[in-house]
């Protein structure tokens, strides 16, 4: 395991995306006090200690799994845990409602099907959809907010639902040591921030719709 030099100045106040694992939520929110160890969030998500996130830097392929480690009023203390291998959780976990738009294709191919996630876990999620046969075991899933595809196996279908293992795959920190870091403002002004909104579904980034 790599524990990288994120070369990111203490003070540097950083546009992130937290993902909750939980839910499959997504919130854009601001981060600073970064260090090999960690980052602060500013956030108004539900957060208890131990909470297992995924923080997504804007430039970065993969995401961060992070831990909340400490708690204030607004603002939430996260570990980095850097790792070489794909995460799977193997304890028991508590499956959560949800109802949540998704894009479900195979791994190799963006035509897919409207599916809508009806429970989710950090491990897994079920899907809802008339026509699921006509996925392959292996899917990729784009989550509302998020502009990574998440990957997952198929593990048992019935008429119209599914349940799908999510195979998250962090970043190890590698990342981090080899690729120059591009610059960015510490604070967006409200105009850029705007401007970025309008222009984009999610993290800055711009998205085609896709047709029913």
């Amino acid at each position: 395991m790599i524990v990288p030099d994120l070369n990111i100045p203490e003070n540097a106040v950083l546009h992130i995306l937290i993902l909750d694992f939980e839910t499959l939520a997504c919130e854009e929110t601001s981060a600073s006090g970064f260090g090999q160890k960690g980052c602060r969030v500013h956030t108004s998500a539900n957060m208890q200690l131990g909470k297992v996130i995924g923080v997504r830097l804007a430039g970065y392929d993969q995401m961060i799994k992070g831990r909340v480690s400490e708690l204030t009023e607004n603002e939430a203390q996260i570990t980095f845990e850097f790792s070489d291998a794909p995460d799977y959780e193997k304890r028991s976990e508590r499956r959560r409602k949800v109802s949540i738009p998704v894009w479900v294709s195979g791994r190799t191919s963006d035509g897919g099907l409207r599916c809508r996630i009806v429970d989710a876990s950090q491990s897994g999620c079920r899907l809802l959809s008339k026509y699921l046969e006509e996925l392959p075991a292996d899917i990729k899933l784009q989550i509302p907010g998020l502009d990574l595809p998440v990957y997952g196996e198929i593990v048992w279908r019935s008429a119209d639902f599914a349940g799908v293992r999510l195979l998250w795959k962090f970043s190890n920190g590698a990342e981090f040591d080899t690729k120059v870091r591009r610059k960015r403002s510490t604070k967006p002004t409200a105009k850029e921030a705007g401007s970025e909104q309008s222009n984009s579904t999610g993290f800055g980034v711009k998205r085609k719709k896709r047709k029913s």
